[in-house]
């Protein structure tokens, strides 16, 4: 017979932690079970290759590896990240199926605990014919924080299948 511990309630049991990070106009989480590692990356350690999609920023040696860095705000609306402010990049680097991929945001914030049931279901008007196609396969949802700080719920899964071509 195994007896709960007095600290921990039912519902923390269920949540999972997430890494919560900015983008120029949203703020988003990812699931930390794909998380490998993050990154701090200057303009020079990013070669950018040439005829590309618009949203791959380019690739870096990562671990004696050449890993392909991605912006995932362009990936989600199609809008760049703004210029380089300062020195450096942040780059998530996240694992799916074998594959390795990087992922260029604004800044990184915090981890964060969400229960997956708390994660709502996009409304139907930001899901237009354009948007539909671009985002919402990389979007699960959103979720609202104790805090009332809203963050789009990313899928990992998702993003992958993007970049399989």
């Amino acid at each position: 017979m195994s007896i709960a511990s007095p600290t921990q309630s039912p519902t923390q049991s269920k949540t999972e932690q997430f890494l919560s990070f900015s983008l120029p106009s949203n703020l988003a989480i990812l699931p930390t079970q794909n998380l490998t590692e993050v990154l701090t990356l200057s303009a020079q350690q990013i070669v950018p290759i040439p005829d590309l999609d618009p949203s791959i920023v380019g690739v870096c040696n990562w671990r004696g590896e050449v890993l392909w860095l991605v912006d995932l705000q362009a990936v989600l609306n199609g809008e760049p990240l703004p210029p380089l402010q300062g020195s450096h990049y942040s780059a998530i680097i996240l694992h799916h199926n074998g594959q390795t991929l990087g992922l260029v945001v604004s800044q990184m914030t915090q981890m964060v605990w969400c229960d997956p049931i708390e994660i709502q279901s996009l409304p139907s008007t930001q899901q237009n014919s354009q948007t539909r196609s671009q985002t919402s396969p990389c979007i699960q949802g959103y979720w609202i924080s104790p805090q009332s700080d809203t963050f789009l719920v990313l899928n990992t899964a998702e993003i992958f299948a993007n970049f399989q071509h």
